[in-house]
């Protein structure tokens, strides 16, 4: 017999506030997924790129129709409020609220039963058993005794919970267990004609879940197929089309397709205009900007080129300090410009700090290794740079994150080679890394 969903809703990664940092993953890894196991709960939740990709259908129907649910209300985030005010409108019980301590709740929601859980000067939990312990006696209790916990029907006794059969119950749970082992089967593809078969199943299932629609486009990613990209996402229905995410991953491919694509650019300044610079979406096209360097040279239109890619990474760093994708791109681009350049010594050390605090907060990212592989390049550090790729590679990058590195890597070698770094040996891990997997099985 399965174990009932209880689907958690908290921010990703690391955010900050009035100065004080919080590591979600960390606090998902170490303290929720594992109190809600050990409570006999499967526990669910959302891929982040996922929710920034606006999944409406499959988000909402998990926050309906799981019968037990976790918030985590740490710096009142207004996607978490937003899910969980749905959750009290329909179901009277079995939803855990937890917060970090130190942080203060809306008034609205003070008399609530919160569970607090504390955390250290870099907002990773600690005193890890205890605070487990007591959620899983708080999610033990909602199983066995339903006790109003939501706002509303506790002030209105005699509202009565909608009937959730009417909202498509019946199969939910075995559709998102469906959906959960078609995604798995995705992450863990190893070769073009894995992901093929799996797509295949994906269009008998309907093809009309959002969650699995972004699982195969970020692995049409991962295997570098640019064009079953563009296909896919022409077939996307118009509220997924339009999301933050799939505009930005449609002018990836579009660029690696055509490098320098004007389409591409043009795209990525209009979603600019429409959301607001990002990190990601000025990274992006800071590329369009290399790319085009790139097939310009030393022309005097190329040295434009190669300093407007230069401005607008820094631009995207600068947007956002935390993502260390286009601080280091900018670094990649200046240092093969000139290694003493002072813009150097004051991006370097923010590009590093930014990425040893991903990595403390418990991300096994690829970039993130390969980002502190190549600052130890820079710095002419062989042995920090073959200690930083075992690092990177041991985390089964795709060939499209290889082969950027790789790209990197001969392009830092062939403008200012250094004769102590270990060259042939990076290229060529890098190369195998990004060499196409078998398309036939096995032997």
């Amino acid at each position: 017999m399965n174990a009932p969903l209880c689907f958690v809703l908290m921010p990703f990664r690391t955010k900050s506030e009035a100065g004080v940092t919080v590591e979600f993953d960390e606090v998902y890894r170490r303290i929720l997924e594992p109190a809600v196991t050990a409570a006999g709960l499967t526990c669910l939740r959302a891929d982040e790129d996922q929710v920034a990709a606006v999944i409406h259908k499959s988000m909402f129907e998990r926050i309906l129709l799981c019968p037990f649910a976790v918030a985590d209300l740490t710096m009142a985030n207004a996607n978490v409020f937003y899910e969980l005010g749905i959750r009290h409108a329909v179901r009277p019980w079995s939803t855990i609220l937890v917060c970090a301590r130190g942080f203060r709740l809306p008034f609205d929601l003070m008399p609530a039963p919160v569970l607090r859980y504390p955390i250290d000067e870099r907002g990773g939990p600690v005193d890890d058993d205890a605070v487990r312990a007591e959620l899983i006696t708080r999610l033990t209790r909602a199983r066995a005794d339903e006790s109003t916990d939501s706002p509303l029907f506790d002030l209105f006794d005699t509202l009565g919970a909608p009937d959730t059969s009417r909202l498509g119950r019946e199969g939910f749970e075995a559709r998102v267990r469906a959906t959960e082992t078609l995604q798995q089967r995705l992450r863990v593809a190893r070769t073009v004609a894995e992901v093929a078969r799996a797509r295949v199943d994906v269009d008998a299932t309907g093809g009309s879940d959002d969650a699995i629609a972004i699982e195969l486009l970020m692995v049409y990613r991962r295997f570098r197929q640019w064009q079953a990209m563009v296909d896919l996402i022409a077939g996307f229905p118009r509220h997924l089309r339009g999301s933050t995410l799939v505009r930005e991953q449609d002018a990836l491919a579009r660029n690696r397709l055509d490098p320098g694509s004007p389409a591409a650019e043009l795209a990525l300044e209009q979603l600019c205009r429409d959301a607001g610079p990002s990190a990601e979406t000025l990274g992006l096209l800071g590329r369009v900007y290399k790319d085009r360097w790139l097939a310009a040279g030393s022309s005097p239109r190329g040295r434009g080129l190669l300093n407007k890619a230069i401005a607008t990474y820094q631009r995207g760093f600068e947007t956002d300090w935390r993502d260390p994708y286009p601080g280091i791109n900018a670094v990649h681009l200046i240092w093969l410009t000139d290694p003493r350049d002072e813009r150097l010594g004051e991006l370097m050390p923010v590009v590093e700090y930014s990425t040893r605090r991903r990595i403390a907060g418990g991300s096994d990212d690829y970039w993130d290794y390969a980002t502190m592989m190549e600052l130890a390049i820079y710095r002419d550090d062989s042995a920090a740079a073959l200690d930083w790729l075992e690092r990177a590679l041991a985390t089964d990058p795709g060939p499209m994150e290889a082969e950027s590195t790789l790209h990197t890597v001969l392009r830092v070698r062939e403008h200012r080679p250094s004769p102590t770094m270990a060259w042939d040996i990076l290229i060529a891990a890098l190369r195998e890394a990004a060499a196409d997997p078998p398309t036939k099985d096995g032997p």
